[in-house]
């Protein structure tokens, strides 16, 4: 079987999980209450600032910092937002196993599996 025909499958597996329902249901709360929506796209939009900055070797001003974590502090408030961010690390976290399952099938090491074995080679 080709693997594109697999990755549909998989992508129709994906979104009959429990992680993905949760998603789906967590974000159309979101989409119902306009103050949540705002609040998560300003997040996002601070948070992609920052990491944008990261990645360009920017330097990251404590205040900056100290600000992002308001921000999330305060976001933790909102039902919906804090539903919705929960759901999607979940959905995420399971994609990335996937991602590690399929890397590690065809001999393909990702970084964080790196940086864990040489964690584990330096215990040793």
């Amino acid at each position: 079987m080709k693997p594109q025909v697999l990755a549909k499958e998989l992508a129709n597996s994906i979104r009959e999980s429990p992680e993905y329902q949760a998603w789906e249901k967590a974000k159309a709360e979101v989409d119902k209450h306009e103050a949540a929506k705002i609040m998560l796209e300003d997040f996002r939009k601070k948070q992609w600032e920052l990491e944008k900055a990261r990645l360009s070797g920017e330097e990251i001003k404590a205040e900056q910092e100290e600000q992002f974590k308001k921000l999330a502090e305060i976001i933790q408030y909102n039902p919906y937002v804090r539903d919705f961010l929960v759901a999607e690390f979940n959905l995420n976290k399971m994609i990335m196993e996937i991602q590690r399952i399929i890397a590690s099938a065809v001999g393909v090491q990702l970084p964080e599996e790196e940086n864990r074995e040489e964690k584990d080679d330096a215990g040793k």
